[in-house]
């Protein structure tokens, strides 16, 4: 679609190209470039808003609808930024500064949804500095307030505290939705904690395990990326006042040196912005360490989901596991018969490129020179961004995965039966040892029979256990071999202990009662 609005096509530049033939490269590629602008300018501006022009996968795919879209939104930005210097305007007037006036302030609080866009734009194109255009506008529009708008901060005033509280917003959220994944995979846990499977080491058959306990790891995994995100939000630091270079010396000026006015200007703003914490230290932005913070919780979290959608995407190879495949899906085009696991495919698609922001998010903190460079500033607003959006998307698919996940029983028995003999040589391996047989002796008997039996295939236990060796404890091997529960240790409790004493206390405060919904993906 963007190619036929935007580039002229390819029969049209050969046509044009036969009456032009001693025209050059370079003439082409300038009236290749006035087709394209003339093209675009006669495209209606509605189709312009939305599939005539790209848009990140993440905004208009993934996360359709999401709440994220808006707290990330240069509208809420714009919103926050004015509402910093409201806060700031308050602060410096309940400080005793008289330049700063109620007129002023009432102004600046009517003026704040007023946001004419075009204009900032315009603004912007002129200045070249984005919180300049905004404060110039912002002035405008509450002229009794232009000339105390900004008093004594920096740019990083506004970006950088208006950071903070999005990214204090969109991890409250996130939290939530994690916590909603959990309790899903908790209550999936809770119902086949009993239901047992053979256990896969380096993928291949080992002892056996319950799907439930299975379902534990995945749980135990999302559960430390949650505390980590927990433990981010909980900690996050705002910025506060503090000037050019950190020092908050046009402060210092503006309160005639008064140390201790300026402390209570730092606390005053930082309570009216929400947050219990802030940075006693800075260069001209807070330090890009926080950020690393984040973005290591969201990889760590982007891990746990891959992980688990691995799991799935081997047992539904295997027959073990379905995700929910819907009414009209379509698994593949050339082969209708096909139900590939592509929900838990995406997931792993998706964290593969969050699983990198750490690297980014590394460099930009490693080189953020001195007192600040700017250098930071364009890979912030993707990295950010993308890495919270990235989670939301992976959250949303990885629930509707879990609530419609199955479990195909009746080939999970049929792998516990096929090697339940081989298991049960596991218990004839310690009840001879009970019995006082030299360990080594029993388990290269053992072995060799096991070894024996993969070769032949299809062997039953009654056969592996013919041998006089095993007389003593061919009975009470044959007995557990009819209750695979018994093979599956202490799995059914660890479950139970796991859930009841790790995952529900951690969720609990963040779950409500329309936490019910399931999700429902477009795509």
């Amino acid at each position: 679609m963007l190619s036929s609005i935007f580039l002229p096509s390819t029969s049209q530049l050969a046509a044009a190209s036969c009456g032009r033939a001693h025209e050059t490269t370079k003439e082409m590629d300038h009236r290749t470039e006035r087709m394209s602008i003339k093209s675009a300018e006669t495209t209606n501006h509605s189709d312009m808003e939305s599939e005539a022009k790209w848009e990140s996968v993440l905004g208009a795919r993934y996360c359709r609808g999401s709440p994220l879209l808006y707290i990330l939104s240069e509208k809420n930005k714009t919103l926050i930024w004015r509402q910093l210097w409201i806060w700031l305007a308050e602060a410096e007037k309940e400080l005793g500064l008289t330049q700063v006036t109620e007129e002023a302030i009432i102004e600046m609080k009517n003026a704040k949804e007023s946001i004419d866009w075009s204009e900032l734009r315009a603004e912007e194109r002129k200045l070249k500095h984005d919180v300049m255009a905004h404060n110039h506008v912002y002035g405008r529009l509450c002229p009794s307030a232009a000339g105390i708008i900004h008093l004594g901060a920096t740019s990083c005033y506004v970006q950088d505290n208006a950071d903070c509280i999005v990214i204090r917003d969109a991890v409250h959220y996130l939290l939530n939705r994690m916590a909603i994944v959990l309790s899903r995979i908790g209550d999936f846990a809770e119902k086949t904690k009993s239901e047992v499977t053979v256990g896969r080491t380096h993928y291949q058959a080992a002892s056996l395990t319950t799907v439930g306990k299975r379902a534990c790891i995945w749980a135990q995994d999302l559960l430390i990326s949650f505390k980590e995100l927990e433990r981010f939000g909980s900690e996050q630091r705002f910025r506060g006042i503090k000037g050019a270079t950190g020092t908050q010396d046009s402060f210092m000026t503006l309160f005639d040196g008064d140390e201790e006015k300026v402390e209570r200007l730092d606390n005053l703003v930082t309570a009216k912005a929400g947050f219990t914490r802030r940075f006693a230290i800075s260069g001209q932005t807070y330090t890009r360490q926080q950020d690393v913070l984040l973005v290591n919780a969201l990889a760590s979290f982007a891990a746990a989901a891959k992980k688990i959608c691995m799991d799935i995407r081997v047992l539904q190879a295997m027959g073990e596991l379905w995700e929910p495949f819907e009414e009209s899906q379509i698994g593949s085009s050339a082969m209708p018969y096909k139900k590939n696991p592509m929900k838990s495919e995406r997931v792993c698609s998706l964290a593969r490129q969050l699983i990198t922001l750490p690297q980014t998010a590394l460099n930009t903190m490693a080189e953020q020179g001195l007192e600040r460079t700017l250098d930071d500033s364009a890979v912030r607003r993707m990295m950010i961004a993308e890495g919270l959006l990235n989670t939301n998307a992976i959250l949303l698919i990885l629930q509707n995965i879990v609530e419609g996940l199955t479990v195909r029983s009746s080939n999970v028995s049929k792998h516990v039966q096929e090697e339940m003999p081989f298991l049960a040589l596991e218990k004839a391996l310690m009840y001879l040892c009970q019995d006082g047989v030299d360990r080594q002796k029993a388990h290269s008997i053992i072995r060799t029979t096991a070894l024996e039996a993969k070769e032949k295939g299809n062997v039953s236990l009654e056969e592996m256990l013919s041998h006089s060796f095993y007389d003593e404890v061919r009975d009470r091997v044959f007995a557990l071999a009819s209750t695979p529960l018994v093979f599956a240790g202490r799995c059914v409790t660890q479950t139970d202990t796991f859930l009841a004493n790790e995952l529900l206390p951690s969720i609990s405060p963040y779950l409500k009662k329309k936490d019910d919904e399931k999700v429902q993906l477009d795509v």
